[in-house]
């Protein structure tokens, strides 16, 4: 172990040091061959409690690293090919990489610490999903008691602990609330507030119900907590369309910051951007939290920690764009913010179940077709067929359209999907006046092509859950119900052997080899 500190200490003080890409590939040799060690040190079976906490912290700080050496190696190639020397850059990468070497010396100290396996986890430290889940166990085991005297397996400890995590649970949702669109953070509010009341009934009256009550109690609570789990993985999905098909905002605050345009307009694009982070932070938040494959944890934690970084810094680097050094620096700043996006939602896509995509997209266009007419203007209807694309970024990744590969109705389906989304895009985007039945007809051969797509998707899962004789149900809370699922069941561990690959394509350092370092035994 003492070699390991002595070896991250190294790195620390290559890096401190470094100044050009020879500087950096020792630093990249020396920290390859920490990060080999440290791996064989690690745990080879799953972890629980503290222990599994550091791991995933270890491999975020991995990726993290990764990451910000390939963008230091693409400054010093801006500045061997003429450009000016790139400080701010080069200091922002190199502050990331030092902070993740100092948690990589905290974590390797508390798994070495013989105490921390026995080290409870708090309720702070749990996800919504696992919260989800200790809580609903527990309600179950309430059904479950047939015998008078198992009553007082029951103890006043036992139910206060529930009360905790169903606050916690609350703690989540609100969380996830506050981002999401004004609709949704209503009813999820209101359904909180509805959860609140059952367990403060439940806490109550424990001690003086009789064990029919409290099985009655128990399923009641239980109800209220499927409710916000089937909300929230709605209202994700909501989320994601309206947050994820635009990508074209951070170059238009680029552009409006460098061209010095109005105060109001500049103010907006910026709230616009803040708003979109803290969305992108929580559908991040809850897509770790219903993956149960821990590289894709690492991967989305890595683009949230990039992302992160990047929000305190961008804004005032777009605002000073004066000298040619200060231009480059905010070009790679937002180069970055869009690799680490792009990565972050194919990822998403990937861990995204595509019948429970399709169908709530599908409700956004039957809520905009029935009130066309009356309550929504055109530009309103242009945003909802952009929502589309979403959709279709989602299918143009080979995971997902593979499955549709399988059945020739499923891919010329696709081609119409493709066909008629362009078309309801097209006019309404155009200048001239087009009647508005015009438009609704092509908003209902969307949806009608679309749910015939999803007829089939649930035709195919359903003929490989038979080839493969697989249960109907599952207790895994994400797939209780998988129509409304935020995550594929079906889907295997191969988004971050591809996501992790394609971020090492354009690096040219030989002594580094990422997929060896985030190989996750």
């Amino acid at each position: 172990m003492d070699k390991l500190f002595l070896q991250l200490n190294v790195c620390t003080e290559l890096i401190e040091k470094f100044t050009n890409i020879e500087s950096l590939n020792r630093f990249c040799a020396t920290f390859h061959k920490f990060a080999s060690k440290l791996k064989n040190f690690l745990p080879k079976t799953d972890v629980d409690g503290y222990s599994k906490i550091h791991i995933e912290t270890i491999y975020l700080c991995f990726t993290q690293i990764i990451s910000c050496i390939t963008q230091l190696e693409r400054t010093i190639n801006i500045e061997d090919s003429g450009g000016s020397p790139l400080l701010a850059t080069r200091t922002h990468f190199r502050d990331r990489i030092e902070w993740c070497l100092r948690r990589l010396q905290a974590s390797i100290y508390q798994l070495n610490e013989e105490a921390i396996a026995s080290t409870p986890v708090k309720l702070e430290e749990l996800s919504f999903v696992e919260l989800l889940d200790l809580a609903l166990d527990k309600l179950e085991s309430y059904s479950d008691i047939v015998e008078e005297e198992q009553d007082d397996l029951f103890d006043a400890r036992e139910h206060l602990q529930l009360v905790d995590q169903v606050n916690h649970i609350v703690r989540h949702a609100l969380a996830f609330a506050n981002v999401a669109l004004e609709s949704d953070k209503k009813a999820l509010t209101a359904i909180c507030e509805t959860v609140l009341d059952e367990c403060v009934t439940f806490e109550k009256n424990f001690e003086n119900y009789n064990r029919n009550e409290r099985k009655l109690e128990a399923l009641s609570l239980q109800r209220a907590l499927y409710s916000v789990e089937t909300y929230l993985n709605e209202a994700l999905l909501r989320l994601i369309f309206n947050s994820l098909g635009e990508t074209s905002y951070i170059s238009e605050l680029k552009n409006a910051l460098q061209q010095s345009e109005s105060s109001a307009d500049v103010e907006k694009l910026i709230c616009d951007f803040d708003i979109n982070v803290d969305r992108i932070q929580q559908i991040g938040v809850f897509a770790i939290a219903f993956t149960p494959d821990v590289k894709t944890k690492t991967i989305i934690r890595s683009c949230l920690a990039s992302l992160e970084s990047l929000d305190a810094c961008i804004v005032p680097a777009f605002q000073f764009q004066a000298t040619t050094s200060a231009l480059y620096h905010a070009n790679i700043l937002e180069n970055h913010f869009k690799e680490e996006l792009l990565m972050f939602r194919n990822v998403v896509h990937e861990i995204i179940d595509s019948r429970a995509l399709i169908s709530n997209y599908l409700d956004i266009l039957d809520e905009s077709i029935d009130n066309a007419a009356t309550l929504y203007p055109k530009g309103h209807l242009l945003k909802v067929s952009q929502m589309g694309n979403v959709l279709f970024e989602h299918f143009q990744l080979k995971v997902n359209y593979q499955e549709l590969t399988e059945d020739v109705e499923g891919k010329r389906l696709h081609q119409d999907f493709i066909a008629i989304l362009r078309e309801c895009q097209a006019v309404l985007e155009i200048s001239i006046q087009v009647d508005l039945k015009r438009i609704i007809k092509r908003l209902k051969i969307l949806y009608s092509v679309l749910a015939k797509l999803r007829d089939v998707c649930d035709r195919l899962v359903y003929q490989r859950s038979v080839c493969k004789n697989e249960k109907s149900m599952t207790t895994s809370t994400q797939l209780r119900n998988a129509s409304q699922s935020f995550t594929n069941p079906e889907r295997g561990n191969t988004i971050v052997n591809r996501s992790s690959t394609s971020l090492n394509q354009e690096s040219d350092l030989l002594s580094f080899h990422l997929t060896e370092i985030l190989r996750i035994t």
